[in-house]
């Protein structure tokens, strides 16, 4: 497999569980900044992530998918819930915002909030830096972090880069 990889892809298999550990320890700090240093700061390590996540490597997985139990998937949404909480209380009335899933369709906005997809984006992370120690092929690893981007976190990622470069100023 890695004999069919681009350098970028080899460079981005190295340089994604980095960057996915930064903005994990940055979430982890959020309540110690200033809110406009977590807004800042926030779209650029998500600038970084999505640059490096759109460069991984498309690989088939080794191995049939996990399943989750409910006692696991409750658990995980209970720590994003006191995630996004303690965000929102740090972002004020830069939390919510209004977006359209399909901007090529008309339709109407939704209310959405920034805290909210902050906190998927580092669920999200975090699984995929329990992967690497999980004892789980290399394959898999690879196959699970750039599918967890481009069918969840990067529509999150996207909107949340979007806000927060526009509300950096007002912050």
């Amino acid at each position: 497999m890695a004999d069919k990889m681009t350098q970028s892809e080899k460079d981005a298999i190295v340089e994604f569980p980095a960057v996915a550990e930064e903005y994990c320890r940055f979430i982890d700090d959020c309540c110690g900044y200033e809110r406009k240093c977590l807004v800042q700061d926030v779209s650029v390590l998500l600038a970084r992530l999505c640059e490096v996540a759109a460069r991984l490597p498309c690989v088939s997985p080794s191995s049939e998918g996990t399943d989750f139990t409910d006692e696991s998937t409750t658990a995980h949404a209970n720590e994003e819930y006191q995630l996004s909480t303690r965000l929102r209380k740090r972002l004020g009335n830069l939390d919510e915002y209004w977006d359209v899933f399909d901007p090529t369709q008309k339709e109407e906005p939704v209310l959405c909030s920034l805290s909210r997809d902050i906190a998927e984006i580092y669920m999200d992370l975090q699984d995929a830096l329990k992967l690497q120690t999980s004892g789980a092929s290399l394959d898999d690893i690879y196959f699970d972090w750039r599918f967890a981007f481009r069918s969840h976190w990067a529509w999150h990622a996207a909107s949340a880069l979007k806000v927060a470069i526009l509300s950096s100023d007002g912050a």
